[in-house]
């Protein structure tokens, strides 16, 4: 039985040497954009003749779009009956890897996306802190501070009049939850239509899991907006 396989394992097992990494999408999704080092033999070509560049010693992960395509699934079964003894499969696929903001390589590869846009240098506080903690370390004209765990899951905000709220409450008491982020794969109009109607100096940026990846200024884009009207 083929076994699934998370993001940060696949990186380990591909950057020590230690496994084979491929595509089974077709040839023209993987020209457009794969990930690094992966080889490409397409789910409708997989045969004996076609597997041969792959070693049987060494372990294999495949992958494919995401979590709504099986071509993974069907590739990782067809490889185990080719004798191929340790089979992984990364079942969220090429969307996950481009949502945590990772490395590509292909014809679109280095198109122009959020990633490339980040500002990672983000104020960041704990639940439990008390908020006059946070206060104490706060910058000139900073409004946001992104609330994390110890995972660095966003949880909330601090922004706007939470800052006036007591001093010796939790973090956790007086944030605002569950605030808007978006994906580092977006590319930047795409972007812009997600947050058309977003009221905020900042977006903030996460991968798939939620982690905190940093923030995209878009104060200008609305400063120029509002001469334009002027």
């Amino acid at each position: 039985m083929p076994i699934e396989i998370r993001r940060k394992d696949l990186k380990t097992l591909v950057a020590q040497d230690r496994a084979q990494l491929v595509e089974v999408l077709p040839a023209s999704e993987y020209k457009r954009e794969h990930l690094p080092r992966a080889v490409n033999i397409p789910l409708q070509n997989m045969t004996a003749a076609t597997t041969k560049s792959l070693r049987k010693d060494q372990a294999v992960i495949v992958y494919s779009a995401d979590y709504q395509c099986d071509v993974s699934a069907r590739a990782a079964c067809r490889l185990e009956g080719m004798g191929f003894q340790e089979v992984y499969r990364y079942t969220p696929g090429k969307a996950d890897w481009l949502a945590a903001g990772l490395e590509t390589e292909g014809t679109e590869a280095k198109k122009v996306r959020i990633r490339q846009m980040i500002h990672k240098d983000v104020p960041t506080c704990a639940p439990r802190e008390r908020l006059e903690d946070v206060k104490s370390r706060r910058r000139p004209n900073q409004d946001l501070c992104v609330v994390v765990n110890d995972r660095n899951i966003v949880l909330g905000v601090i922004q706007g009049e939470t800052w006036e709220a007591n001093p010796q409450a939790r973090i956790a008491e007086v944030m605002q939850p569950g605030p808007q982020t978006i994906r580092p794969d977006l590319e930047p109009k795409d972007a812009q239509k997600l947050l058309r109607n977003y009221d905020a100096a900042n977006a903030i940026v996460t991968t798939s899991d939620g982690e905190l990846l940093g923030i995209i200024k878009i104060a200008q884009k609305k400063a120029q907006k509002t001469h334009k009207a002027a």
